[in-house]
């Protein structure tokens, strides 16, 4: 009894000084993916958390988000391509950036054929995540290689999803390309989580919407929802996260409360 008691807590200890890998996805743009991976990442890192965000998406929105460059000479293409080590730029303490460019559309053809394609940022990863607690991957809107990449190399799935019939439509999708790579090319990939964006109480399709997800994927649903708020489209325009544009504003009580669940749920793997 004591054996088993004593391994149960080594595995608990373990799991939490495990970096926790976190695909952020949805194959449809415009939901706040993008949003959402820049302030978790600066939510978690403000509970003191060392983060790394990894945009994997060719827009490279993650990247501008942040006042990166895109145009760098090393980022998530080239080191894909295998002509460089996975390259790390810092935006403050203890939070991290892994760049993208526009060279990454190009990237889904020339991986194709390569043998283990599935598993390339799975490996490009292994040598850095132990520096973090979170590992955060925004991925491109689409259900592609890159995305396969990111959920191979994951512990878990964010699925965005902003209220609207299309975004329920393509839920299922989503979670069935989760299962499938689960059983397939990833068993540590344990669960998935919907995060409801754009979320206006004064509206009755949000609340409907919310009402939906709640019901159907019971347990599955983040009780925070993040509101709609003009603030997190300024802290974009402005290359920064919402705290430090807005600290008092509903978007940044929203991801702050947002990344307090997401450092509780670390506990049940």
């Amino acid at each position: 009894m004591i054996q088993d008691e004593l391994e149960i807590i080594i595995k608990l200890i373990n799991s939490y000084m495990k970096a926790r890998i976190i695909s952020l996805v949805n194959h449809k743009g415009g939901v706040g993916k993008t949003t959402s991976a820049v302030n978790i990442g600066a939510g978690l890192n403000r509970l003191g958390k060392k983060v790394l965000l990894v945009d994997l998406d060719s827009q490279a929105n993650l990247t501008d988000h942040l006042g990166i460059d895109t145009e760098l000479d090393e980022t998530i293409y080239g080191a894909m391509k295998g002509h460089h080590p996975l390259p790390v730029v810092t935006v403050k303490d203890g939070l991290d950036v892994v760049p993208s460019t526009l060279d990454l559309a190009a990237a889904e053809i020339e991986l194709s054929t390569k043998i283990g394609r599935e598993n390339i940022l799975r490996k490009l990863l292994a040598p850095v995540a132990g520096r973090y607690d979170f590992v955060l991957i925004d991925c491109p809107p689409s259900l592609g290689l890159l995305t396969v990449n990111s959920l191979a190399a994951s512990d878990m799935a964010i699925i965005v999803a902003e209220p609207g019939k299309f975004s329920t439509m393509g839920m299922k999708r989503l979670i069935e390309i989760f299962e499938t790579v689960r059983e397939a090319i990833n068993n540590n990939l344990k669960d998935y989580k919907i995060l409801v964006t754009k979320y206006d109480s004064r509206k009755s399709l949000p609340k409907q919407f919310t009402e939906f997800v709640q019901e159907t994927y019971r347990g599955k649903v983040y009780q925070t929802a993040i509101r709609a708020t003009v603030a997190l489209g300024d802290a974009q325009m402005q290359g920064k996260c919402i705290f430090d544009t807005d600290v008092k504003s509903r978007g940044a009580e929203d991801y702050l409360a947002l990344s307090r669940e997401i450092i509780d749920d670390k506990w049940k793997f």
